[in-house]
């Protein structure tokens, strides 16, 4: 049956983009101080080659960066903060101060955390899944599910919150709903094949996809499955995860491990509006950035271009930076840093790079140590405010301040390791360390 079901997107991919329901498819401290004075060939690839070469631009004055106002978040209940994965501007005062709470658990914890009326839900690798109350700082429900065969074996679990129900999902193909205010297990489910997405909720239904790159709907009262998708599976192992996000039409956008964006209409028509090939003919695995909506644009990022496309699946424009990264979208502007250091100001309309200088550079004119030894690579970016925070993977905060001047205004080393995803909520930076330690920055 397989077959038959590859075949027939085989075939789709090269005559049409619309199935109907007949088809068979369908299944801070120590700041530092400043200085005083100073099946991919059947898809169109969206990628033409293009020179890479990034060179120093500075802004010009009648170019001026319009970002959306700030949102102090009061929750964060799936991964990537909302349905269309777009954090955006986040309150965030990053004053230096910083609290450490209870350690949560003895086993590694997974990335994915959350936060919900006040707690932290958490999973480890041993297949434990807690609730942490932030403000008494205890630890007030643990269940595990797994039997003792699978004891040994390491769990990787991605959680979604709605209500007082926790939906787990785990690298063996079990789907499992938890009451976690009565301490009880709804259903259980098993579907033989590993998950390896984010989870996105519409209504009742909940959408995942397993490691072969079928999308999954399954009714969240019950486990049942209501339908699927079968799409090209990758032909090689990838660590990037496949991505779910929905657009403002509840369309489903489902980018694979293959690299192709697909986004499906499950509620009219059961349709596939539109497929993009994100992967480079020379490339054997995809490795790519959650994707993000803002508004009636999608951006897709990976580890060599930056693109921008619309609803429609048109393509707007698409640059050739090098980032692992996934870029901030707000206002006119969006915002990465490139492999080698360089912050990059793009025009969200028309992909023109607006500003672009090493980050090395902005230290040097602003601060009095040589800072680029201790600073290593920069594992996130985020906009808080007027401002934008690099975090480096050692840990040091930079911010850089976005009103006139774009200049470095702080630099701040940290005394911790950012192990876990990181939330913002109620104003804090809100994350776990490598010693299972919460963290509430600010």
């Amino acid at each position: 049956m397989n077959k038959i079901n590859y075949l027939i997107i085989s075939l789709f991919l090269i005559n049409s983009c619309s199935f109907d329901n007949k088809t068979g498819i369908w299944t801070g401290s120590n700041q530092i101080a400043k200085k005083e004075n100073i099946t991919t060939q059947n898809t169109e690839f969206i990628f033409k080659k293009q020179n890479n070469k990034i060179e120093e631009i500075n802004l010009l004055l009648e170019q001026k960066i319009k970002i959306d106002k700030p949102k102090n978040y009061s929750e964060w209940s799936q991964r990537f903060q909302n349905k269309s994965n777009s954090i955006n501007n986040a309150v965030f005062l990053n004053s230096g101060n910083y609290q450490k709470l209870a350690k949560i658990s003895n086993a590694k914890i997974n990335k994915n955390i959350l936060i919900y009326k006040n707690n932290l839900f958490f999973s480890d690798s041993k297949g434990n899944i807690g609730v942490f109350s932030l403000k008494e700082n205890k630890l007030l429900f643990k269940y595990n599910f797994y039997k003792k065969k699978l004891k040994k074996f390491k769990k990787e679990i991605n959680l979604i919150v709605k209500k007082n129900i926790i939906i787990a999902v785990d690298n063996f193909g079990y789907i499992y709903s938890i009451d976690y205010k009565q301490n009880k297990i709804i259903w259980a489910k098993n579907f033989l094949i590993p998950f390896r997405s984010n989870l996105k909720i519409i209504n009742e239904t909940l959408f995942l996809s397993d490691e072969k790159n079928k999308v999954i709907m399954i009714n969240m009262m019950n486990g049942n499955k209501i339908d699927e998708l079968y799409t090209e599976p990758s032909q090689a192992v990838s660590k990037f995860e496949s991505n779910l996000a929905l657009d403002n039409n509840n369309n489903v956008l489902f980018m694979s491990t293959s690299g192709i964006l697909y986004s499906l209409n499950f509620f009219n028509n059961k349709s596939i509006n539109w497929i993009i090939n994100f992967k480079q003919e020379s490339e054997i695995i995809y490795k790519g950035n959650p994707i993000t909506v803002l508004n009636d644009k999608i951006i897709v990022s990976n580890k060599d271009n930056i693109s921008l496309i619309n609803l429609n699946g048109a393509k707007i424009w698409d640059l050739n930076i090098k980032s692992n990264l996934s870029p901030i979208i707000s206002g006119n502007t969006i915002f990465t840093v490139n492999k080698d250091n360089y912050l990059i100001f793009i025009n969200k309309d028309t992909g023109q790079i607006k500003f672009s200088k090493s980050i090395f550079s902005l230290i040097t004119e602003e601060f009095q140590k040589n800072l680029k030894r201790k600073i290593k690579k920069i594992n996130h970016i985020y906009l808080t405010g007027n401002k934008l925070l690099l975090i480096s993977e050692n840990s040091y905060f930079i911010e850089i301040n976005l009103q006139n001047n774009i200049k470095i205004e702080s630099i701040k080393k940290n005394p911790f390791e950012i192990f876990s995803d990181i939330i913002f909520y109620e104003k804090e930076m809100i994350f776990i360390n490598k010693s299972n330690k919460i963290y509430k920055v600010n």
